[in-house]
Order: C-alpha cells, then structure tokens, then sequence
C-alpha cells in the first residue's frame, strides 16, 4: 500500500511540479547544497531557486519550516528536483506506515487492518505525499512518542517543530511531565541551534517574516477554526489573525486538558486541536486527525463511520466548501462523550488505549503487545494509578 501511494503521489506531483509544494523545501535545501545556506530565509532567494529548479514556478511559494529541515535535507538538493522529490515521497509513504503502525495501540485490535488502508492512501495522506510536505513525519513522531518512554516521548514530539503552526499545543502536552519535558526541550533547543548555524543570526532574524507569512494567508481549503472566522469577518491583517489565534489557542489547550490527565488522550487531543487552532493549515495537515480516528475505532461501525465521513469531508473540503473543521470537531466531541466514567482500570483502557492497558476485567488487551516500559503509565499518570478502581 505504500508503494500505491508513493505510485499515485509521484505520478500527480510529475503533471505539474511546480504547483506542489515541495518545491519550496527543495529550493531550501538547494540553498544549503550548494553553499548559500545564509539564504534560507531569504524570499527573494527562495524564489530564485525555485524558479531555477523549475521554470515554470515564478510566484514565491514560501518555506516558514525552521532552516534545520533544510540542513537535513540538503542531501536531496544536491540532487535533480525529480530524483530528489522520490525519494522524499518514498520518506514519506514510510513514515505514514510507521504512524500506522503505532497508532494502530489505539484501536481496538479487530479494527487495525481496516485503518491501515485510510491512514496510507486517504486523501490527506496522498495530499500530503504529492504535496511533499513534513506532515506524514511529524505524524510519525506523534505516534511513536504514544508508544514511548516519556525522556523519549517528549524528545519525539519535539519534533513538531518541523510543522511549527502545531507545536504549542504539543508543547503544553509535553512539558505538563518532567520527563517528558526534558525530552521536549532538548529537542526543540537542537533544532533552534542546528538552524542558527545553518543560516546565521542575520538569516534567523529574517525567519520571522516567513512566519508571518503563514499567519496572513487565507488559501482555500484552510482546516483550522481562525480561518472559518476570517471567511466570515474578512481582513488578512496580522493584528486580528494573531488575536484569533490567541484565542483559538486557548479554547484549544482548554479542550485537551479538561477532558483527562492521561497523556494519551491529552496527546491525541492535541493532534485535532492543533489543526483547528492552527493560523494556517490545509488538507493534508489533516493526518493529524488520524490519532483520533484510530482512537474511535472501537467497533466496525464506528470505524466505518469515521473512515467513511472522515474520506467524504475530506473530497468536499478539497472542492472548496469548509466542512472539515466541523468535521473535526465532532470527532472530538464524539471521542469526549464516549469517555467512561468508570474506575481507573476502566478509564486507562479506554482512554490510554495502549498495547497491554488493562480491560475493566484486568486482562490485557486482546491481542495487543506490552507497552514500551509501560511509559503511558508513568509520570503523569501516577495519580489516576493510585486512585481506588
């Protein structure tokens, strides 16, 4: 399936390159290949290597992710665009079958074989892969930080930083356990370091631009809930996107940190509010439900209801009427209400959801392998342990 999906990705990216947005890492990595790293945040750079890589492209398509990725990816600069671009999507379809992989802890275990086709060849998924954009990896990172030990967990979702518009809510997940915290510390702190000495204190202080750039931009197919109000109320001006966000934001740290104190279900939260809150993000940041939807999947008719709408919100999104949000949002309420009430045992199989979490009987979860040193256990999670059944 995989390789189905890098087969569709490549053959839609070859119609025309220059519309997807890998271009954009490319010319990033390009820069950095051949001895300009310093131009990395610098638009006026970006676009001329763009334009030399393909002609075609003549409107600057900006690159806000931190100039670490393009140090990371300066081996596939140093190639051609087509060879660079397949393997980056052949990246790509793997990390999505290792996000499915761990995600599939959170399903119950009749249900996994069913999810692994949606999380590879959904329409997010191929979006994503066509596009060559960071999200399948950042999902990865995601998932795998469910099944790890929390130093390790914390470090992995570090990582979001490679898709900055998600990293505070990950950040507030992350640093609410110490361990966790150091982890997610260590990491962001390499990646603000690995990209000043990349481009230099001179190409940092112009990397704010290509945030701000993200933040004004209203592009159809937007998912997040500033850009449904931003349809509505009009205007692009920095001012009242970064209210917005500062009120989405905290809407959405409110919803993931109410509802428990597992770090599972904080974390999987976190994956669909940090779509929503997002200033800028499109279809295929939508990977980032796959966690929920993973986590719905409880019997086969809950899986096919949230594949299936999931797949249909998706087609209509992408025909430009904003049908995801509400979409997502539901999942989330929907995951929220089946939340039982119930003891400890009850709640941390429920809700963590991870191989080997007990059932309200006190047998593992059929089928299911231990949990990574019982990591979802840990830390955090102390006090829901130690509380009566």
């Amino acid at each position: 399936m995989a390789a189905a999906a890098w087969l569709i990705a490549f053959v839609t990216w070859s119609v025309e390159p220059a519309g997807y947005d890998f271009v954009a890492l490319y010319a990033a990595a390009r820069l950095v290949a051949t001895g300009a790293a310093s131009s990395v945040t610098d638009a006026d750079a970006l676009l001329a290597m763009e334009h030399t890589a393909l002609p075609e492209r003549t409107i600057f398509l900006n690159n806000p992710n931190p100039p670490a990725l393009a140090l990371l990816m300066a081996p596939l600069g140093a190639l051609p665009i087509v060879p660079a671009y397949a393997i980056w999507a052949g990246l790509g379809a793997a990390a999505l079958a290792g996000a499915a992989y761990f995600l599939g802890a959170l399903a119950d275990a009749r249900q996994r074989m069913r999810l692994l086709p949606f999380a590879i060849l959904a329409p997010s998924s191929l979006i994503a892969l066509a596009e060559g954009q960071t999200t399948p990896f950042v999902l990865l990172a995601v998932a795998a930080s469910l099944r790890a030990p929390p130093l390790w967990s914390g470090a992995l979702l570090g990582l979001t930083a490679f898709r900055p518009q998600f990293l505070p809510l990950f950040a507030l997940v992350a640093l609410f356990e110490r361990r966790r915290a150091v982890g997610f510390v260590a990491t962001t702190a390499a990646v603000a370091i690995v990209s000043v000495a990349t481009v230099g204190l001179e190409g940092m202080r112009r990397y704010p631009d290509l945030l701000t750039r993200i933040a004004t931009e209203l592009r159809p197919g937007e998912l997040g809930l500033a850009a449904l109000v931003r349809r509505v109320v009009g205007g692009e001006e920095l001012v009242l996107n970064a209210a917005l966000a500062v009120v989405i934001y905290a809407i959405a740290a409110a919803a993931v940190f109410i509802r428990s104190r597992m770090f599972t279900t904080r974390a999987v939260d976190a994956s669909i509010w940090s779509i929503l809150a997002a200033p800028h993000a499109l279809l295929h940041d939508g990977v980032m439900a796959y966690p929920a939807v993973a986590r719905a999947a409880t019997t086969t008719g809950a899986t096919a209801l949230w594949v299936g709408t999931g797949i249909i919100a998706a087609l209509i999104q992408q025909a430009g009427i904003p049908v995801a949000p509400l979409w997502l949002l539901a999942l989330w309420w929907w995951a929220r209400r089946q939340s039982p009430a119930g003891g400890t045992a009850q709640r941390v199989a429920s809700e963590a959801r991870v191989p080997g979490a007990p059932t309200p009987s006190g047998a593992p979860t059929p089928g299911a392998p231990p949990a990574a040193n019982g990591s979802e256990l840990q830390g955090g999670e102390g006090a829901l342990r130690k509380r009566p059944a």
